[in-house]
């Protein structure tokens, strides 16, 4: 069961997400929150496995609070969803270390897309947030050390796929997904997947799904 913590001022909108998303057999929303204030303790010890967040709220930004549950937590998940859809939005989310961000105009079939691909270990953008970030870049020389089946599998990873749902995709086992991953990851000298979406959002290298 996936635990759902949703943090929204706008109570209607709050209230419309938590009865959609009570409708999945495995999600489960573990508490609603109007503030980052009212949300802080209850974040702090760690009841849920995702936070929706909205960005904009009355005491404190979304990403204010997110900043402050890693420096606790570093392993916090968040997906953000707003209004907004502006590049710098999707970078400072992903910089305060989202794993996620959608805006209000997605439904709710995406967000719980979304949920499952970020409780699975995988980062997820909506259609959005990628127009926002697209734009036409140099390909970093990084990238010409990858092999052409470790740059398939950079393009996955970047675009929100776990290493089990690749492994699918492309018909190969899981544990050779793991060592392709350790590989790109030595190689563009990442230490985790968020990091390489760092690498992936530096250099305008997401495509839209």
């Amino acid at each position: 069961m996936i635990k759902i913590a949703l943090i929204d001022d706008h109570i209607v909108v709050r209230s419309g997400f938590a009865q959609l998303l009570s409708l999945e057999e495995d999600i489960q929303i573990v508490g609603e929150f109007n503030s980052a204030a009212q949300a802080w303790p209850y974040l702090l010890k760690g009841g849920c496995d995702i936070a929706i967040l909205d960005i904009s709220m009355p005491d404190e930004s979304g990403l204010s609070l997110l900043r402050r549950i890693r420096q606790v937590n570093a392993d916090f998940k968040a997906i953000f969803l707003s209004i907004y859809d502006t590049n710098a939005f999707v970078k400072n989310a992903v910089d305060a270390g989202a794993s996620g961000y959608l805006t209000k105009r997605c439904g709710p079939e995406e967000l719980v897309r979304a949920i499952r691909t970020v409780y699975g270990g995988g980062f997820y953008l909506c259609a959005d947030a990628l127009k926002a970030l697209r734009q036409t870049a140099v390909v970093p020389k990084e990238l010409q050390m990858l092999t052409p089946r470790e740059k398939e599998i950079f393009d996955l990873l970047i675009n929100g796929l776990s290493a089990r749902e690749i492994a699918e995709k492309l018909n190969l086992s899981h544990k050779t997904i793991h060592v392709h991953r350790a590989n790109i990851l030595a190689k563009l000298h990442c230490d985790s997947i968020v990091e390489l979406v760092h690498f992936a959002l530096e250099h305008q290298l997401l495509t839209e799904k």
